[in-house]
């Protein structure tokens, strides 16, 4: 019980370091507002601001080559800065991205999209879904691209064009793949409570294999939870999913006091189920299962540590989801490579390895859930049943000893 409290009490003043001291938005001085300038044009020669973070670029003779200016928004892995160039005429150019803390291979993906916003002027609404598509499996990089860009051409459009009133709100995103995520998770909870569908395990983690895996790669990650410890919460409107995976994750939790997402929907988890049915061993753990236990607490205290002192949910990650199911071949290290080689092969001899000793979100939720565990027993301690009362035992007659008998 100490040791599980140890654990909980460091998680715990970890994640009110990264809140307290999370990276807010930045303030930007003149002097790196023209070096972002010089970045977005670099055949600027001067500038005239416009607004705090728009300008005018010109050359050396005076003349207008654009107008220029920056955004900073929330992605996926944290704060990012987005440049946006119009051109006198009021077309966009190309956005660039000049900071960010994504998983590079979906940076990647995004940034091989940034083209269609050159098909745009300052006076349209750019709104994802009408102006500009989201890049798939990379929804929330996309729209934090398109929030800064959309806010900064308006502000272009409204100082340099006098259009008023452009900056539109972003409407609810909720479609097909929201619907069918919320479908996975009442399905998972269902067969992990309901007694009779127990049996169909496997075949619901064979559906989130398809559909969280293979079709959305939305696993939730530890960055999800490092991302709130940052203060990093995107716009509910823009990307619902963020706020569907972490409620379908955390609230079985609260009402039932089970973390049935790492053993009912994830997918990754189906992936070892399925690679152990396969196999047919199953290589008992023994003892070292409590010390893979101990693993991947610390792995999971070392990744918050190394959050909050960098914040940066992206600086230290060796989780195989985005490999496994974003199939990034081309952008992902050698050690993710390795990593999931290793949880895949192993799975078809040690049951769900990755999920017992190295998985740090499945440590964040048992967490959670022994801290719930332990709130309700002392709010609410088991009510001890009453011990039946033995019956007395009747007295014995006194024996009566017989009549002599007579002749």
């Amino acid at each position: 019980m100490k040791k599980r409290w140890i654990s909980v009490g460091l998680v715990i003043l970890l994640l009110i370091g990264g809140y307290v001291f999370g990276m807010p938005m930045r303030n930007y001085g003149r002097a790196e507002a023209a070096d972002i300038y010089r970045q977005l044009v670099p055949e600027l020669h001067s500038y005239e601001p416009m607004t705090y973070t728009t300008a005018r670029a010109l050359d050396a003779d005076g003349n207008l080559i654009a107008y220029v200016g920056f955004s900073e928004s929330i992605g996926y892995g944290g704060s990012m800065i987005v440049g946006t160039i119009v051109e006198p005429s009021g077309a966009l150019r190309e956005p660039v991205v000049i900071e960010h803390n994504e998983t590079l291979g979906f940076f990647m993906n995004v940034s091989q999209e940034l083209h269609q916003y050159e098909n745009l002027v300052v006076t349209d609404a750019i709104m994802i879904g009408d102006d500009v598509d989201v890049v798939s499996g990379a929804t929330q990089t996309s729209s934090a691209v398109n929030t800064a860009v959309r806010y900064t051409a308006h502000s272009i459009a409204y100082t340099a064009f006098g259009a008023y009133g452009l900056y539109t709100a972003s409407t609810l995103q909720f479609g097909i793949a929201e619907a069918m995520v919320v479908v996975v998770f009442v399905m998972g909870i269902l067969v992990a409570q309901v007694k009779k569908l127990r049996k169909f395990r496997l075949p619901m983690l064979c559906v989130s294999i398809v559909v969280l895996g293979f079709w959305l790669n939305r696993v939730i990650s530890i960055v999800l939870f490092s991302s709130m410890k940052l203060r990093i919460f995107p716009s509910p409107m823009a990307n619902p999913l963020f706020y569907i995976m972490t409620a379908g994750a955390i609230l079985p939790i609260i009402l039932f006091g089970k973390n049935l997402y790492c053993s009912h929907i994830c997918p990754f988890c189906g992936v070892q189920e399925v690679a152990h049915k396969i196999s047919g061993k199953n290589i008992s753990l023994g003892k070292n299962r409590k010390r893979l236990g101990t693993l991947r607490n610390v792995l999971l205290v070392i990744t918050l540590l190394v959050t909050m002192v960098t914040a940066s949910v992206n600086t230290l990650s060796i989780e195989p989801f985005g490999l496994a199911f974003g199939l990034d071949f081309m952008n992902t290290s050698i050690l993710i490579w390795v990593v999931l080689g290793l949880a895949v092969v192993l799975s078809f001899f040690f049951r769900r390895l990755w999920c017992v000793g190295f998985c740090p979100v499945g440590a964040f939720l048992d967490v959670l859930r022994n801290l719930v565990g332990d709130i309700r027993r002392k709010v609410s301690p088991p009510k001890k049943k009453p011990v039946p009362k033995k019956a007395p035992v009747p007295a014995k007659a006194p024996e009566v000893a017989a009549p002599a008998s007579t002749q």
